[in-house]
């Protein structure tokens, strides 16, 4: 796969975990280093259908191994923490489960360590793929209680270098969370940890109901202000396309991620043998 000869394929200088630049999908080629965390809603009503998938949760975690494997991943393993390259416009990510015991205590859970990531950010597919098994294996199914979510969100994030790469938090949920009056310290954290917060209200159906517009008003306050800027309310089957755009400075999230984008290479390309699509 010559890059010079791919329609979809970039060239991207300095990219790639040796930092020598690296071959990556064209709509990831305005992409900033990026460090990015995927807080996800293991709440009871996830089981239920979406659409046309059977149960919720599955589809999501789908979804998001999907979004993954298309991602300009650094090649770094969970082990190198801290130690990350600086500006090789590559990604890393990092996922959380949240819900509650019976609405009356907020849990979240990451992969234990010896499994995928070990609960920390990566940007070796492997590792990814593996978090995504084993959240569908340890699924919560109870109350939709963030806190605990944003907690370990917050301690990955000590792990992402102050060196000038974005910090992005995704959320991702049904239904209404039931302990906003909870979140001021780890929402204060996360603040202190330069980390953009966008939100995602996921519908069963294309029609609103009240249980997504209730999502939306406990979601909404959680996420980066303007608050408006930072939030999405859409059809499970939306999420790839929303996600997809996230370094596309026309999209919907694009132009708050993307910061002073690269000029675009100079047409002499190099082999691509990591191109991943």
């Amino acid at each position: 796969c010559p890059c010079n000869q791919h329609d979809k394929c970039y060239w991207k200088p300095g990219a790639g975990a040796a930092g020598t630049g690296a071959c990556v999908a064209v709509e990831y080629g305005e992409c900033p280093t990026l460090d990015v965390v995927l807080v996800l809603d293991g709440s009871g009503s996830m089981s239920e259908k979406f659409g046309s998938h059977p149960h919720g949760f599955d589809a999501l975690m789908e979804m998001m191994r999907n979004w993954i494997r298309t991602l300009p991943l650094n090649g770094e393993a969970a082990s190198v923490g801290l130690n990350s390259a600086k500006d090789n416009g590559g990604v890393r990510v990092g996922m959380v489960q949240f819900s509650g015991w019976n609405y009356w205590r907020s849990e979240a859970k990451k992969t234990p360590s010896g499994v995928g990531t070990g609960g920390r950010l990566s940007g070796v597919l492997a590792e990814l793929e593996a978090d995504v098994d084993w959240h569908e294996d340890n699924y919560m199914g109870d109350g939709t209680m963030i806190q605990k979510g944003l907690e370990l969100a917050g301690d990955m994030f000590h792990l992402s270098p102050v060196d000038g790469r974005q910090r992005v938090l995704f959320i991702f949920t049904d239904g209404q969370i039931f302990d906003p009056n909870s979140l001021a310290a780890a929402r204060a954290e996360l603040d202190k940890e330069q980390v953009q917060v966008f939100g995602i209200v996921m519908r069963k159906a294309v029609t609103h109901t009240k249980a997504d517009l209730d999502a939306e008003q406990t979601l909404k306050p959680i996420t980066s202000d303007p608050h408006d800027d930072y939030f999405q309310n859409l059809m499970i089957d939306e999420i790839p396309n929303l996600l997809g755009a996230i370094c596309d400075p026309n999209g919907p999230w694009g132009h708050l991620i993307v910061h002073d984008p690269p000029k675009p290479s100079s047409g002499t390309h190099q082999p691509c043998p990591d191109y991943k699509r």
